[in-house]
């Protein structure tokens, strides 16, 4: 198996500990856009599992959606959270005046965790793999 998909969900989970940081800092949008990075990530890597890699972000949620939510190995939610997700980090990141609250960073950060224990459990068959264990 493609060690960058280890490096890349790995990397989505370094995404899930920073969000976390921010937010006890109260830096919401910050934390906002730390948590759609581990889903971006996390899906990255679930597409490399299967042999598609995409760059751009709203690539990554296109071939996500047509290889792992039409095919039903993932729930339509995760689909909207992705959508949700990077908007909000859209704003986030580029709006001058937008402003996260402590309530969608918590939010964020949960469903972004979430998201990432499930491709975690698609490609590992558990939430937190050792490090050096390699995608089934």
């Amino acid at each position: 198996m493609n060690e960058e998909i280890v490096l890349t969900l790995d990397f989505a989970r370094e995404c899930l500990a920073d969000a976390n940081a921010l937010l006890e800092k109260s830096r919401y949008n910050a934390s906002v856009s730390r948590s759609y990075y581990a889903v971006f990530h996390a899906a990255k890597a679930a597409l490399l599992h299967i042999g598609v890699e995409s760059i751009t972000h709203q690539g990554v949620n296109v071939q996500f959606g047509l290889h792992f939510i039409k095919t039903g190995i993932f729930d339509k939610s995760l689909i909207r959270l992705f959508s949700k997700l990077l908007d909000t980090r859209l704003k986030a990141d580029y709006e001058i005046g937008f402003r996260s609250g402590h309530d969608d960073a918590v939010c964020a950060l949960q469903e972004s965790t979430a998201f990432v224990d499930a491709v975690s459990v698609h490609l590992y068959g558990q939430e937190n793999p050792q490090a050096n264990k390699k995608p089934q």
